[in-house]
C-alpha cells in the first residue's frame, strides 16, 4: 500500500496528465476506479497515466462520457488526496482554490475565511460545538419541513377537552388523515437518525455509506422504541423491555432497543465505526482490508451500540424513572429536583432519551391520576420556539435565517416539536439553550409550588388544556386559588418572558456573539458586525 507522500506525488501527476482544472469538469468515484468528466479527451495523457505506477488501467466509457482510471481498492483514499492536493471540494466538482489569480468570490471567500479566523472561538469546547454543527447543518432544510408535519399532526391529534376530544377522534376525515401524516412523520424521524449517522462520518472525514448502514441496522424494526414500553404497576423500565437471553432464560442482555431518534447516542454509536474505519484503513493488504473493513466497521458499530451504548441509556432510563417518580411525590424534594429536571429536559432532547419519560408518564398517571413531568414537558417545549424567536430577534439583519428561525419556533410552541430549534438554533448557538433551561428552571418551579398537575397529552402550547384544576387526590396536594389552568398558563408565560430576556442577553455578550458571528459567517455569509453598522451607514448618507 502506498504512503501518504507518494498518494500525495500521484494524485498531483494523474491531475496533471488529465490536463488540470481547465480540463476537468468533476470526478467521482466507486468500489475501484476514479470516474472524470473531461472538457476534452484529447487532453489528457493517457500513456503517462498507465506508466505512472498507480493507476492499473484506463476505461474510456464513451456512453456515458467518464474517463475511468482504475485504482484499486485504495481508490477512497485517492480520491480524498486527490481533492485536497489539487483544491477540490469532496463533492469532486467544487473548486476550493483555482490558481495564482483568484476572482472577486474568491476573495470575498478568503476574507470571510480570514475574518473567521481573526473572531474564532479557541479551545477544545468550541472544537465539540463545530463537530455538532457541521453533523446537523446538511439536515437544517429537512427539520423545518419535520417540522410542519409534526406541528399539523399535533393540531389534528390534540385532545383539546379531555379523552377523545381530538379532531381525528370526532371526524372521519381527520381520522383518516391523521393516518397518512402518521406515515409522514414516522418516515421523517426515520430520515433525521439515518441522516445523522451519515453526516457523523462525514464531519469526521469517513465513509458516509457506513454511518448510515450503522444506522439503518439500529433502527431495525426487529428493535424496540423506548416510548412503546409501558410497564405495569409496579414494574420497573428495566423489567418491562424486551431483550436477549444470550445468557440464559432468566437473563435478558443485552435489551432489544431501537435508536429511532436517540440522536446523541447515534453519533456516539457511527463515532466509534469511524475510529475502527481509520483503523482499519491502516492494513496493508488491500484485498483482506476489503474484507475485514465492512465487517469490523458494521458488526463492531452494531455491538458496540446494543451492548454498550443502548445498555447504558436504559440503565440511565430506569434511574431516572424511579428518580423522578420519587421527587414528584416527596413533599420537599419536589420543590427543589423537579425544577432542575425541567431546566434540563432540553439537553434530555438533544440525547433522545426524552422518549424515556413516556413510560414515567404513564406510570405516574396510572398510579396517582397525573404528574408534574407532563407540565415541565410543555414549559420546556414552548420555551425552545421562544428561545429560537429571540435570537431571530438579536439577529435579525441576518434575512436568511428569519424563516428558519421563526418557523422553527412556531413548531416548537404550536406544535411541540422543539428538534428543528434544537438542531438549527439553540445548540448551534448555545446560548438559547441555555437560555430556554433558565426560563424552564424558573416556570417548573411556579408550576411545581401551586401543585400543577398535568395528563399526558400535547407538549405544546395547548398543553395547557392538559392541566387539572385540581391535583389529583392520591398526591395528597391542593392547588392554588385560581386552579391548574390559570397556574399553568402562568407557569408558561413566566418561562416563556424569562428565557426571551435570558437569551437575548446572553446573546449580546462577548462570547456568544463572537461565536455566532463565526457560525453565521460559515453558514450565511453574513457579517452581524457590518450588518449592526447599516443604519448609521444609512442615517450617515441621508446627512
Amino acid at each position: 500500500m502506498a504512503t501518504k507522500s507518494q498518494i500525495y506525488k500521484n494524485v498531483e501527476k494523474l491531475f496533471l496528465s488529465l490536463g488540470g482544472h481547465e480540463n476537468i469538469q468533476y470526478f467521482t468515484h466507486c468500489m475501484t476506479r476514479m470516474r472524470f468528466h473531461l472538457h476534452d479527451w484529447d487532453k489528457a495523457n493517457e500513456n503517462e497515466i498507465k506508466d505512472g505506477g498507480y493507476a492499473v488501467g484506463v476505461n474510456k466509457n464513451k456512453s456515458n462520457g467518464e474517463f475511468q482510471v482504475i485504482i484499486g481498492p485504495e481508490v477512497e483514499s485517492f480520491y480524498n488526496a486527490f481533492c485536497e492536493v489539487n483544491g477540490y471540494d469532496e463533492d469532486g466538482k467544487t473548486l476550493i482554490v483555482k490558481n495564482d489569480k483568484p476572482n472577486l468570490t474568491e476573495k470575498q471567500n478568503k476574507e470571510i475565511v480570514d475574518m473567521k479566523n481573526r473572531f474564532r472561538v479557541k479551545g477544545s469546547f468550541n472544537k465539540a460545538l463545530s463537530f455538532i454543527s457541521k453533523v446537523f447543518a446538511p439536515i437544517v432544510i429537512p427539520l423545518v419541513g419535520y417540522g410542519l408535519i409534526l406541528t399539523i399532526a399535533s393540531l389534528i391529534t390534540v385532545e383539546w377537552s379531555g379523552s377523545d376530544s381530538s379532531l381525528a377522534a370526532n371526524s372521519h376525515f381527520f381520522k383518516e388523515f391523521s393516518g397518512i401524516l402518521s406515515i409522514l412523520v414516522n418516515s421523517f424521524s426515520l430520515f433525521v437518525t439515518v441522516a445523522v449517522g451519515y453526516t457523523t462520518a462525514k464531519a469526521l472525514r469517513c465513509n458516509g455509506i457506513y454511518g448510515i448502514i450503522i444506522a439503518l441496522v439500529l433502527t431495525s424494526p426487529g428493535l424496540i422504541n423506548m416510548g412503546d414500553v409501558k410497564p405495569a404497576d409496579g414494574q420497573s423500565i428495566l423489567g418491562a423491555y424486551d431483550g436477549w437471553t444470550l445468557f440464559g432464560d432468566g437473563v435478558k442482555y443485552p435489551w432489544k432497543i431501537n435508536f429511532n431518534g436517540l440522536i446523541i447516542p447515534m453519533i456516539v454509536v457511527v463515532s466509534f465505526g469511524a475510529f475502527l474505519e481509520i483503523q482499519t484503513n491502516k492494513i496493508k493488504q488491500s484485498t483482506l482490508k476489503m474484507i475485514i473493513q465492512p465487517i469490523a466497521i458494521i458488526g463492531g458499530g452494531f455491538l458496540f451500540g446494543v451492548f454498550i451504548v443502548a445498555p447504558v441509556g436504559l440503565l440511565f432510563t430506569n434511574y431516572l424513572s424511579i428518580g423522578i417518580n420519587w421527587l414528584s411525590t416527596n413533599s420537599i424534594a419536589k420543590y427543589i429536583a423537579i425544577p432542575v429536571v425541567g431546566g434540563l429536559y432540553g439537553p434530555l432532547v438533544i440525547t433522545g432519551l426524552h422518549h424515556s419519560l413516556t413510560p414515567i408518564i404513564l406510570q405516574g398517571q396510572a398510579i396517582y391520576g397525573a404528574t408534574l413531568i407532563q407540565g415541565f414537558c410543555t414549559i420546556s417545549n414552548v420555551s425552545q420556539g421562544v428561545a429560537s424567536i429571540a435570537f431571530v430577534v438579536l439577529h435579525r439583519r441576518v434575512s436568511k435565517m428569519k424563516d428558519i428561525g421563526v418557523s422553527n419556533g412556531v413548531s416548537a410552541i404550536v406544535g411541540g416539536i422543539t428538534e428543528p430549534s434544537l438542531y438549527t438554533i439553540n445548540l448551534k448557538h448555545l446560548f438559547p439553550l441555555i437560555g430556554c433551561s433558565i426560563g424552564t428552571f424558573f416556570g417548573t418551579m411556579i408550576m411545581v409550588a401551586s401543585n400543577s398537575y398535568a395528563l399526558q397529552g400535547a407538549s405544546s402550547i395547548f398543553g395547557i388544556l392538559m392541566f387539572l384544576q385540581q391535583a389529583p387526590e392520591k398526591t395528597g396536594a391542593t392547588t392554588w386559588i385560581g386552579g391548574g389552568y390559570l397556574w399553568g398558563t402562568i407557569s408558561v408565560l413566566t418561562s416563556c418572558i424569562i428565557t426571551f430576556v435570558a437569551t437575548y442577553s446572553l446573546g449580546k455578550t462577548k462570547y456568544f456573539w463572537n461565536r455566532s458571528r463565526e457560525i453565521l459567517l460559515n453558514d450565511f455569509h453574513e457579517d452581524i458586525n457590518e450588518l449592526k453598522l447599516l443604519p448609521k451607514t444609512k442615517k450617515a448618507k441621508r446627512a
